[in-house]
């Protein structure tokens, strides 16, 4: 012990941890002191900070140096804090990311509405072909026809915009567009709430200018005659402004086209095998071919075009993460997927560069994903979900999923909502990364779901439609889905 001094080793401290907030409330300071005798001797002092002191002439508890009347509050609302303060670490726990469980996600339903009797469906059920939501998230717009059309359409086509009336928080009926056949899809444009565009069976497709709220003369223009041989218009896309970009500039340099302020950019494909861009201005009354592209037109048997979407440009990516930003891929009937870049030569001219390891029947739908450059997930009727590379030609994944799906859109990347036929689900949530199933519960009770279209303006807002003519609007709460690293990547 003799060999002991004060210079041998620096003091070591253990921080106290209580588990109960509450004993702070009633725990005593605690000093321990330590001496030794001679030089640099070690002591360990204690401050005092908000302790309860006992008077010495045994009077009640008070705070020191306190007036009363807050030490009063103090006593009223301490106790509150620290049951609050409880509450909120047993929260924090049970919401750890640590948990073994995983959380179920409780979808909640907005509004059911139901349009069984639709105009003009003579002898066929009426069925929802599209729905559609505005950029603004307060407008909601349906498209009623048939499914089936056994040799040409010969039906009626009706479009029912709906409004959201804020001081009742439910949809209502604004307006309705009628057309000679059948609308087979529709799309709002993503920025310009007011912009409406459709396809018809026939081939023809419209853009609607609602900024006034009805259907005024003027406020419809129409495709030229004999667009995409007067065949179905099987998919429909608004491109975003740097896309545009790209396409107007092609009509400035090729056809000597001036370009306005409020010019747009609308895709369209038809099951004749074509895509078109068009040059779209809802307030200059332009309706203009870009260019046409004939996808595989090398062979002699045009492709049956189901679905298409361009890859998302990111022009602040770092150099290492650069991607081609002039890629787009289509789906067909048969399977195929075609890889594309955007042409301009000639008219007509084929952009195909590439046909990737396709699906076995046909694609319903295809989408890039807008947080991993160059990724595109593809679904197909044989309820296969796969995601691709641009660079690479087989798959990255592969769900071979165990029940009919029907349609897909990007809820929360890296997440995906599915419509389901034949269920007792309607959606089914996946990650496509992980190939996780991501538990939801309530987006049930439709039929065989024909359509779904995801509005993230404010809340997360999920739409579908099914083939017994009803919409089901549900608000589904993604902040609490939960990621992992491994559910970030493939």
């Amino acid at each position: 012990m003799s060999g002991l001094s004060g210079y041998d080793s620096e003091a070591v401290g253990f921080d106290c941890i209580i588990q109960d907030p509450r004993s702070l409330a009633s725990s005593s300071a605690q000093t321990t002191e330590f001496s030794e005798q001679g030089v640099a001797s070690q002591t360990s002092m204690s401050k005092d900070k908000g302790c309860m002191t006992q008077p010495e002439d045994g009077g009640t508890n008070e705070i020191s140096e306190i007036p009363s009347g807050l030490n009063e509050f103090l006593r009223r609302v301490a106790p509150a804090m620290m049951e609050q303060l409880e509450q909120n670490d047993r929260e924090f726990i049970n919401e750890s990311s640590d948990s073994d469980e995983e959380d179920v996600i409780v979808a909640k339903l907005l509004q059911e509405i139901k349009l069984k009797h639709g105009l003009g469906c003579g002898d066929h059920d009426t069925s929802i072909l599209g729905v559609t939501w505005s950029s603004a998230g307060n407008s909601i717009a349906v498209s009623i026809g048939a499914m089936q059309h056994e040799t040409w359409c010969q039906n009626s086509g009706l479009i029912k915009v709906f409004m959201l009336k804020r001081s009742e928080e439910r949809f209502v009926q604004a307006m309705d567009v009628t057309e000679k056949d059948c609308v087979s899809v529709l799309k709002y444009h993503p920025t310009v709430a007011a912009l409406l565009a459709y396809g018809t069976t026939s081939g023809e497709i419209v853009l609607c200018n609602l900024r006034n709220g009805s259907l005024d003369e003027g406020t419809q223009l129409a495709s030229p005659a004999g667009c995409h041989g007067s065949r179905r218009v099987s998919a429909l896309r608004w491109a975003d402004a740097p896309l545009a970009n790209i396409f107007l500039m092609m009509q400035i340099t090729g056809k000597g086209k001036r370009r306005g302020a409020a010019d747009q950019v609308l895709f369209s494909a038809g099951c004749d095998g074509t895509l078109n861009a068009w040059q779209v201005n809802a307030d200059q009354k332009v309706f203009e071919n870009i260019v046409c592209y004939h996808i595989n037109g090398d062979q002699k048997l045009a492709p049956d075009i189901t679905c298409f979407d361009f890859i998302v440009i990111y022009p602040l990516r770092p150099t290492d993460e650069k991607v081609p930003d002039d890629v787009f891929v289509v789906g067909t009937k048969t399977g195929k997927l075609f890889l594309c870049k955007i042409k301009a030569e000639v008219e007509g001219v084929d952009p195909v560069y590439d046909v990737l390891e396709g699906h076995g029947t046909c694609v319903l739908d295809v989408a890039f994903s807008y947080q991993r450059p160059g990724i595109f997930v593809s679904i197909s009727m044989d309820s296969e979900l796969r995601v691709y590379d641009i660079n690479q030609g087989s798959p990255l994944k592969i769900l071979c999923l165990d029940i009919p799906i029907s349609c897909m859109s990007w809820l929360s990347p890296p997440c995906v909502v599915l419509g389901l036929s034949g269920c007792e689900e309607s959606l089914r949530v996946y990650n496509v990364n992980s190939g996780r199933f991501v538990p939801v519960t309530g987006m049930n009770g439709c039929g065989d779901v024909t359509c779904v279209s995801v509005n993230q303006f404010g809340s997360c807002r999920v739409a579908a439609g099914d083939s017994d003519g009803n919409v089901k609007i549900w608000e589904l709460p993604t902040r609490h889905i939960k990621l992992s690293d491994d559910d970030l990547d493939f």
